[in-house]
């Protein structure tokens, strides 16, 4: 039985789109696609074979479409075309590449197609897709209806007259071969509702479909695809259980024979028969698990360490890490500091750099502009994740075990500074694409909404570099998966402020001239309790422009005062130890903040520590703590309250909000199985104002 699994490849791109945001590709006018296309023809999928092309570093299928109809392209199309789409299964290798055209077998409708530009080990010609998903058109024959990202159409003969007008020849058709629409008159399904409304994919959630006439067996059910906007069937497998009435269907995040991922919108139930209905509303799916298929079976992969160190290293590429393009890696650093902070994912980067300039499965995580490999038309960027898998018995476990990032250096106007307040409309925010692209790492499919990080567009002038609530559970799940019992080792979360630390190599650790650097790097904070009084200590790894140091005080981590200030060491990558000690602290648990302020006046947050001294009586006790199960338990031990509803709040230790609840008496819980590891802050506070009992330090 084969126990280790050579890697498997998921890309996930972030294309532009246009100010309209309703598409993640340039939008081609449809005659550019017509005329520019060698062979224009209807035909249908009828097999499909995986390969590697000849230098054994991607797979591609090639489908074999049999054509009905030509409209361009007589004297070059055959009667059986080779149409190859990037990805596949081959042994046990795969490659899913997201956003670009995927046929299942049976697919019919309007190919417009070009030499395929692919070294496979193929003797026949072989043709692709002009502008992958642009030249191609489904049809779908029951709804009469044709299916593209920018030019849907009602009606398949009026797009054929549209066709034909642009193409500009004569139309020869293949007897007896002809796409024909069916009308049908019979009482069409009808979705009444489903439940839940908002609902996860890749996840193993369930969502139920009511209504009438769904027939006594399976048939299909249809949802929007994140990553193109079109509709997708689920696969037969992900249906659970099927009568006139309801449904039961996982919501997935992709099928087995292409990439597509449910999406918000509207849900469709097909019959036996082929008659659809479509519900009235949307539903909202709020995250995707990017999901793997292999021996038919779906699976979501774990962030695991690699480095030693609790975590993955990227490195840059000597093509990005210079003086040249010391904004472009301070973006990148911001880019990847925020998913440290936001979900403590361990991503560090190396102080080191490399040649490797191409995305490629070498046991390098890269980050580099697209010299090596450039990026087609249209692209910004790609991020690629490489799988392992391993088998614990007879159950098959994957992780992530490489992560790479190619984003593109010439040919759009890129945005590179702190201040998104700034862009310019005709130029794209280079920090929200290498975030996006992250994202793809962090194993966060595509959703629709043209406002979040994780959308499969992003327009010029336009700025996301901060997840949405949604997306933050979405990575938090993902981060929080159990850990598998074979391969390789979960991966240490980041708390505040370890996550604030990131040092790029010395070639490219500077200001430039329109980002700050990242100032300062800190590896350690923390306080202790001493007969004179409180000590506390921090250390830096690197600092940069760095003129002093402030630390604040408080007694409940809300209202804080300043109590000193220390010189910093300016700029140096020799490690520096500090120290302080407040030889009058107060009685209870004293919150002493640390900023860090540049000599141009720029100033962060580094991080929070809270120490006992004294009496530390508190009218709030929770347990267990350090947490250990599903819930924290939560007691009142005074009645200094007033008798009024009260909430529990769980706070960061920057006092950000994490979770709010209605406290239902004197003992109550709070659910924090989702929350990732890391320190917290609770508070009991009165719904109306007032008085709060604690905080206390919570550590899950």
């Amino acid at each position: 039985m084969l126990r280790f699994l050579t890697p498997a490849l998921f890309l996930g791109v972030l294309t532009i789109g246009p100010l309209s945001l309703c598409a993640q590709l340039y939008e081609l006018p449809f005659n550019e696609i017509i005329q520019r296309s060698g062979i224009v023809a209807e035909g249908r999928v009828i097999a499909r074979q995986c390969l590697w092309d000849r230098s054994g570093s991607h797979i591609y299928t090639l489908n074999t479409v049999e054509i009905t109809a030509v409209y361009k392209g007589t004297a070059l199309a055959q009667s059986l075309l080779l149409v190859v789409t990037a990805g596949g299964v081959v042994a046990d290798r795969m490659e899913i590449v997201s956003e670009t055209v995927q046929y299942t077998l049976g697919n019919v409708g309007l190919f417009c197609l070009v030499p395929a530009a692919r070294d496979l080990p193929v003797a026949a010609s072989v043709w692709e897709n002009y502008g992958s998903p642009h030249g191609y058109f489904r049809y779908d024959l029951a709804a009469n209806a044709v299916e593209h990202p920018f030019h849907p159409v009602s009606g398949i003969e009026k797009f054929r007259k549209t066709v034909q007008d642009a193409a500009g020849e004569l139309v020869e058709h293949i007897p007896g071969k002809a796409l024909v629409p069916l009308p049908d008159a019979r009482m069409a399904p009808v979705v009444s509702s489903f439940s839940p409304t908002a609902i996860t994919a890749g996840t193993g959630s369930l969502l139920t479909i009511s209504g009438t006439g769904f027939g006594s067996g399976p048939g299909l059910v249809r949802f929007i695809d994140s990553n193109s906007g079109s509709a997708f069937s689920a696969d037969t497998s992900d249906i659970v259980s099927w009568s006139d009435t309801e449904i039961e269907v996982t919501v997935p995040s992709t099928i087995k024979t292409a990439s597509r991922c449910a999406g918000t919108g509207v849900v469709s139930v097909v019959d036996q028969s082929g008659v659809t209905g479509t519900s009235a509303t949307n539903l909202t799916v709020q995250y995707g698990h990017t999901n793997i298929v292999y021996d038919e079976e779906k699976y979501g992969a774990n962030l695991v360490e690699d480095n030693g160190n609790g975590g993955l290293t990227f490195t840059l590429s000597t093509s990005i890490c210079s003086s040249s393009f010391q904004d472009a890696v301070n973006a990148v650093g911001r880019a990847l500091r925020t998913w440290r902070c936001a979900t403590g994912v361990n991503w560090s980067l190396s102080t080191s750099t490399s040649g490797i300039n191409a995305p490629a499965s070498d046991g390098t995580n890269i980050i580099t502009f697209d010299t090596g490999s450039p990026l087609g038309s249209g692209v910004l960027g790609v991020a690629h994740s490489y799988f392992s898998g391993c088998f614990s018995g007879s159950d098959l476990y994957w992780s992530v075990a490489e992560v790479d990032l190619n984003l593109r250096k010439t040919g759009v106007t890129w945005y590179y500074c702190d201040n998104p307040a700034t862009i310019p409309g005709g130029s794209f925010d280079f920090q929200s694409v290498a975030f996006h692209e992250l994202g793809h790492g962090h194993q966060l499919a595509h959703v629709i909404d043209a406002t979040a990080v994780m959308h499969r567009s992003i327009s010029a002038g336009q700025v996301k570099r901060t997840l949405n609530s949604n997306e933050q559970a979405g990575a938090d799940y993902i981060f929080g998966l159990p850990a598998h019992p074979c391969g390789a080792g979960p991966m240490d979360p980041l708390g505040n402020p370890a996550c604030l630390g990131l040092t790029p190599p010395g070639a490219c650790n500077a200001a430039g001239p329109c980002t700050l650097s990242l100032p300062v790097e800190l590896t350690d904070y923390s306080g202790q309790a001493k007969r004179d009084g409180i000590l506390l200590e921090w250390a830096t790894a690197t600092e940069r422009n760095n003129d002093f140091f402030t630390l604040e005080r408080s007694t409940d981590a809300l209202a804080f005062e300043p109590l000193a200030k220390i010189p910093g060491a300016g700029t140096t990558v020799q490690p520096v130890q500090y120290q302080f000690l407040d030889k009058k602290p107060l009685p209870g648990l004293n919150y002493y903040r640390l900023r860090q302020t540049d000599f141009d006046g720029g100033t962060a947050l580094l991080g929070m520590v809270a120490v006992p001294f004294g009496n530390t009586s508190n009218d709030l006790r929770v347990h267990p703590n350090p947490v250990q199960g599903p819930n924290l338990f939560v007691e009142l031990a005074s009645a200094g309250l007033p008798d009024e509803p009260l909430d529990l709040i769980l706070t960061d230790l920057l006092g950000h909000i994490i979770r709010q609840e209605r406290a239902s008496g004197a003992s109550t819980s709070l659910p924090v199985a989702d929350l990732p590891a890391g320190t917290y802050l609770l508070r009991v506070c009165p719904q109306g104002g007032g008085r709060c009992a604690g905080p206390v330090l919570v550590v899950r």
